[in-house]
């Protein structure tokens, strides 16, 4: 009987464990869909070219810190990424938009979750500031990601042509020069935050994080 009611309270506990990661997940999540709708939206409309990539990336890894630090799980940095993506596939249901518009920031939102999760797994990332080589592996092996699955999927299926992606002027500006501007912000927007930031105390249930998930389609769908 004592056993029993053990039994009982380890999967009352264990349930009561699941929600807060799936909502902290969610949340953050759709935070940074929110961000690339809007943001991405704001940048696209400039009248003077701007690597969105460069600056949403980092805004990307902000979000995933955040739920990683909250959950100390490492595979919510994914999670919250494919939550993203998710978001941006609400774009095939609207008939203007090319496919490969809406494929390109899909496959790069998870791959750039992808990289942040290797890095975190691998290095045994903790809280605090991340080193700069850190930001450097980060930002340069989801370009490697990128490269990889172009060759190997999206240019097979006619997707995208072969001339986008190796002409030199592109790569060198998508590999090295975005590659490097990006591990720049992220170091030194991490330890700008990790040395100023005061930490919040946010209470994630799963309604708040639901409503905001409707939130990000929305938007999405809206921008």
């Amino acid at each position: 009987m004592k056993e029993q009611v053990e039994n009982e309270n380890a999967m009352v506990c264990e349930e009561e464990e699941k929600v807060p990661f799936l909502s902290v997940v969610l949340f953050w999540g759709a935070l940074w869909g929110i961000a690339e709708a809007t943001i991405g939206f704001t940048l696209h409309a400039l009248p003077f070219r701007v690597p969105t990539g460069s600056i949403l990336f980092p805004i990307g890894c902000y979000f995933m810190s955040r739920a990683y630090n909250e959950t100390k799980q490492t595979k919510s940095i994914f999670y919250t990424s494919f939550v993203t993506a998710i978001i941006k596939l609400v774009n095939l249901f609207i008939p203007m938009i090319p496919t490969i518009k809406v494929i390109n920031p899909f496959m790069c939102i998870l791959l750039e979750g992808l990289a942040v999760t290797m890095v975190v797994k691998l290095f045994d990332y903790d809280d605090g500031p991340i080193k700069y080589i850190h930001a450097l592996i980060m930002s340069l092996s989801w370009r490697v990601g990128y490269y990889i699955v172009c060759i190997a999927i999206t240019i097979p299926l006619g997707f995208m042509e072969s001339s986008s992606l190796f002409e030199k002027g592109r790569f060198i500006e998508f590999f090295f020069i975005n590659g490097f501007i990006n591990s720049l912000i992220i170091y030194f927007f991490s330890k700008y935050i990790y040395n100023t930031e005061k930490k919040s105390k946010i209470k994630y249930t799963p309604i708040y994080s639901t409503l905001l998930l409707v939130l990000a389609f929305f938007i999405q769908w809206m921008l």
